[in-house]
């Protein structure tokens, strides 16, 4: 199949062309499966939604750039923290942490957003703890 994507290639310039070629459709795809997983949060199923959400981020490193990554992220983080996954929620925290982009126009909206799935963490987190003690 020749689409111009170099299979031979090291993995960044290989990255980088897959991303250029099919990123739109890897970034709709990416998108289609974060929505379903909002939806299927809505509806208490968590698990699917979380399911759901991991694979979009699988499809999002493909995805264009200006794919929003950090919502997906803190979307994660969230329904983790409602399934008292709290470790896990930590790691999809610190990883959004990471991505916040201070010189975004949006910065202090989605510093806020983490600061509240903060909050929601230190809530449940003495469950956690109770929990790996029994």
């Amino acid at each position: 199949m020749d689409n111009g994507i170099d299979i031979k290639e090291d993995f960044l310039t290989f990255h980088n062309q897959v991303k250029e070629k099919l990123g739109d459709s890897f970034s709709e795809q990416a998108v289609l499966f974060f929505e379903r997983a909002v939806f299927e949060a809505h509806k208490n199923l968590e698990h699917s939604a979380i399911a759901d959400a991991e694979y979009a981020i699988a499809l999002a490193q493909y995805a264009k750039d200006d794919f929003p990554i950090l919502y997906l992220i803190g979307f994660l983080c969230e329904v983790h923290i409602f399934t008292d996954k709290i470790s896990k929620a930590k790691f999809y925290y610190n990883l959004g942490l990471q991505l916040l982009d201070k010189n975004s126009d949006d910065y202090d909206n989605d510093k806020a957003s983490f600061d509240r799935l903060q909050d929601l963490m230190n809530g449940k987190d003495w469950k956690e703890k109770r929990d790996d003690n029994e």
